[in-house]
């Protein structure tokens, strides 16, 4: 879902730009009051699976459509809502600057549908419904449950802003086709969502984030869990998302039925590897192609999501209890 460039309007690119400035700022902000260990191990390898989780598209019935991983939920279960945004934010910066994916002027809708709306608002569901719930079932269901509206909402906010740029005498016409093929997208959302946090609550569930405790200033094998996380991040890249459908996703299949997609439209910035494909490997080499630029781009967003939690960390003035606020 993430918008390119030449599709909304200027004056509503850069109201979304500011208001994914400042959510950014107050995560960033909150990260930095209360940010412990158990954060700073996580950022990074959350950050990565999540990148590599995206590249994988799957197909949606029938139609000619896919789908892939928003993980906005997911990592706010994992690490709280502000920080699993801030997570999401460094994915969609790495994803727009080095791959082309997602248009520059578009970073800052992106950001709030995918971010702010994907785990901001995602964990507002999950957490009522985790504790209605109960229990390792109520954080399982309340993800997956969160998940499948994290992405109903987020197609809705876009029809919102493409409403705002072009008129509103299509809107509802807009709003129908992204919420009923997202509807199907959520599915695949939940599931996956749901996966992970299952084999999370099975082998590790001291990862699952937990508000009303104190963060754990070392967390118990920190190393082996940077390593598995990141090779399995690593591994997706490799076998899965060569193999990803070739169908149009959501916003790319609604875009062209509904004509509001300008195709052929350049991108404000060019990116070095464009399409997760470097041309010096060929048009014969395209799994290659995509599996090397995963590889890259993993290891780039695992070192951004890791330096922001490293920078924040050593901000902090010393004897200062992260969690004391």
């Amino acid at each position: 879902m993430h918008i390119p460039d030449a599709v909304l309007d200027p004056k509503v690119a850069a109201a979304t730009g500011v208001v994914a400035v400042a959510g950014m700022s107050a995560g960033l902000r909150l990260l930095e009051s209360r940010l412990g260990e158990r954060t700073t191990v996580l950022m990074g390898t959350m950050a990565a699976f999540v990148f590599a989780a995206q590249m994988v598209n799957f197909p949606i019935g029938p139609l000619p459509i896919s789908g892939h991983l928003l993980g906005g939920v997911l990592s706010a279960v994992m690490l709280g809502p502000w920080a699993g945004a801030v997570v999401i934010g460094a994915v969609l910066i790495v994803q727009c600057l080095l791959f082309g994916d997602g248009g520059l002027t578009a970073l800052g809708a992106n950001f709030l549908n995918m971010g702010l709306i994907g785990a901001v608002g995602g964990y507002a569901i999950y957490a009522p419904v985790r504790r209605a719930i109960g229990g390792r079932a109520g954080v399982l269901l309340g993800a997956m449950v969160a998940a499948w509206f994290s992405v109903i909402l987020a197609s809705g906010a876009f029809a919102i802003e493409l409403a705002f740029s072009s008129g509103w005498s299509h809107f509802f016409q807009t709003l129908s086709w992204m919420a009923l093929v997202h509807a199907g997208i959520g599915l695949g959302e939940a599931i996956v969502t749901g996966l992970v946090i299952r084999f999370i609550l099975l082998t590790r569930p001291d990862l699952v984030y937990q508000p009303d405790e104190t963060e754990a200033k070392v967390l118990p094998g920190w190393g082996a869990l940077i390593g598995a996380g990141l090779g399995i991040a690593l591994a997706i890249c490799i076998f899965l998302a060569p193999f990803a459908s070739a169908h149009p996703d959501g916003l790319e299949y609604v875009g062209e039925k509904l004509g509001f997609l300008k195709e052929g439209a350049p991108a404000i910035l060019p990116a070095p590897i464009p399409d997760y494909s470097l041309p010096l490997l060929g048009t014969a080499n395209v799994q290659a192609a995509t599996a090397f630029a995963g590889l890259v781009g993993t290891l780039v967003v695992f070192a951004v999501g890791l330096g922001l939690a490293r920078v924040f960390l050593t901000r902090k003035p010393a004897g200062v209890d992260p969690d004391a606020a």
